[in-house]
C-alpha cells in the first residue's frame, strides 16, 4: 500500500495516515451493487476526533502490486466506523468505505419513463442517477426491450428488477427478441459497474488457471497460480432439497395483471440451461416430471403497445423469461468452492477462471481430470493486505456442473 489519505471538511486538506494502517480488506460480490473496503487503523494521535474522522469523510487509497500493471487507486467515502477500542496509547477502529454510488443510490430516485433496450436503459440510469459509467466491455447487450416508468424506486433496486427480465443478445442471431437464458448480474468492481449476463459469463474463456498441487519449487513464478491453502467445496447433493425447490423441473403459473389471464410455463433445467462444464448432474429418473409449482404474477406495465406482448418490437415472453431467470440463479450457486491464492489484483468478480485438481492418489493434475476441475465464476473475492503471513486473495467460486472425469 503506497498511500492512504483522509480528507477533512475544512478546506479539503488531507492527512496521511499510511503509517497507522494495520491491514486492509477489499471486497467484491456479483450480487452486491457496491464494493466495500475495510481499513483497520491503529490511531496513536487521536485523529478520529482531532480531524475529525466521521461517516461521510473522504479517503483515498493507492495500492501497487506486481500482479497488476495499473495501481488500485480509489476515492472512497467512509460509511461506517466499527470495532472502536481505546487504551492509554492508541485507538483501534475499522473504517468501512464504499464508492460514492452507494450513497447516491439512497439520495436519488428513478421517476421518468424509459423505452428501448434494457442494457441501454441500465447504462442511462447509472449515468444520470449514480454519476457512474458502464463501459462496453462490462455491459452485455440485451435482445429484448422494455417500456416502463421508474415509479420513484432507488436506482440499484430498479436495476436489480431489470436483471431478471433481461435476455442476452445471441451472436449472429437475426431474429428480433431471440437470445440466451434470462438472468443478469449487476455489481461493482475496481473497474466500475457491470451489467453482465450469466450465460455470457459462463460461455467466456477462462482468464487464468489455478492448480492444486503439493509440488512447489522455491522462487518459481508458477507458484503464484497454485492454491495457497486447502480448498473448501460446498456442493448441494441433497436431491430432496432440489426436488422441493424445483431445481430440475418446475411448473410456473403466472397471473397477468394486465390481461387478467393465467399463463402456464413448464421449465426443464436440462433443456433450457446451457452448462459451463461437461457433466449434467440432473438425475435421469427425476428430471422430466415437475416437482414444484411456482405461483407468481406478470406485470408488463401499462405502456406496452400490445397487452399480449406479442406485437411489440421485441416479443415479451415474460412467463418464459421469469422461469428461466429463477432456474438460472438457483443453478449458479449449486456448487461453491472457496479457495485462497497468492495476492492477485487482476482478478475481478464475474471473471471465469479454471481450477485444476489432481485425481485421487496421483498428485499431479496432468494425469487425469478430477470432476472438481473445470471452469468457475468468481462470485466473491477479498484482497487482504497487511496479514503477517503475507498478502492473499480469497475467492468464492461457483458453477452449475461437473467436469467429466477422463
Amino acid at each position: 500500500m503506497k498511500a492512504f489519505e483522509v480528507f477533512t471538511d475544512k478546506g479539503g486538506k488531507s492527512v496521511d495516515m499510511l503509517g497507522q494502517v494495520i491491514f486492509v480488506k477489499y471486497f467484491e460480490d456479483v450480487i452486491d451493487p457496491s464494493l466495500h473496503v475495510d481499513i483497520t487503523i491503529a490511531d496513536t494521535n487521536g485523529l478520529i476526533n482531532k480531524l475529525p474522522i466521521r461517516s461521510g469523510s473522504v479517503v483515498k487509497i493507492h495500492v501497487e502490486h506486481p500482479s497488476q500493471d495499473d495501481p488500485l487507486a480509489m476515492s472512497l467515502i467512509v460509511t461506517n466506523i466499527s470495532g472502536h477500542i481505546i487504551d492509554q496509547k492508541r485507538e483501534v477502529y475499522t473504517l468501512t468505505c464504499e464508492t460514492k454510488g452507494a450513497l447516491s443510490n439512497h439520495t436519488n430516485r428513478v421517476w421518468k419513463k424509459y423505452t428501448g433496450s434494457i442494457a441501454t436503459t441500465v447504462s442511462t440510469i447509472i449515468n444520470e442517477k449514480i454519476e457512474g459509467e458502464i463501459k462496453s466491455e462490462r455491459l452485455d447487450l440485451t435482445s429484448n426491450e422494455l417500456e416502463f416508468y421508474g415509479n420513484y424506486r432507488r436506482p440499484f433496486k430498479l436495476i436489480g428488477d431489470l436483471c431478471r427480465k433481461a435476455i442476452p443478445s445471441t451472436s449472429g442471431s437475426s431474429d428480433i427478441g431471440s437470445g440466451g437464458t434470462a438472468g443478469y448480474l449487476f455489481f461493482e468492481t475496481q473497474d466500475g459497474y457491470n451489467f453482465r449476463s450469466i450465460d455470457v459469463i459462463f460461455k467466456s474463456d477462462a482468464k487464468l488457471e489455478y492448480m492444486m498441487t503439493p509440488f512447489k519449487k522455491g522462487l518459481d513464478v508458477s507458484n503464484n497460480f497454485k492454491l495457497a491453502s486447502s480448498p473448501a467445496m460446498t456442493e448441494s447433493h441433497d436431491i430432496i432439497k432440489k426436488l422441493r425447490s424445483g431445481a430440475y423441473s418446475s411448473s410456473n403459473w403466472y397471473y397477468d395483471v394486465l390481461t387478467r389471464k393465467v399463463l402456464f410455463e413448464n421449465f426443464k433445467f436440462n433443456k433450457n440451461i446451457e452448462l459451463a462444464n461437461d457433466e449434467d448432474v440432473t438425475p435421469t429418473d427425476f428430471k422430466e416430471p415437475y416437482s414444484r409449482i411456482i405461483l407468481s404474477t406478470l406485470d408488463q406495465g401499462t405502456t406496452v403497445k400490445d397487452a399480449e406482448g406479442v406485437k411489440t418490437n421485441t416479443p415479451q415472453r415474460q412467463a418464459e423469461y421469469q422461469a428461466q431467470a429463477s432456474a438460472r440463479y438457483a443453478a449458479m450457486f449449486s456448487q461453491i468452492l472457496d479457495i485462497t491464492v497468492p495476492m492477485n489484483l487482476s482478478l475481478r468478480a464475474g471473471q471465469v477462471i479454471k481450477v485444476k485438481f489432481p485425481d485421487l492418489n496421483t498428485g499431479k493434475p496432468q494425469d487425469k481430470n478430477s470432476p472438481e476441475s473445470g471452469k468457475y465464476m468468481i462470485a466473491r473475492l477479498s484482497h487482504e493486505f497487511g496479514n503477517p503471513e503475507g498478502d492473499f486473495t480469497g475467492l468464492s467460486l461457483v458453477r452449475d456442473s461437473f467436469t467429466i472425469n477422463e
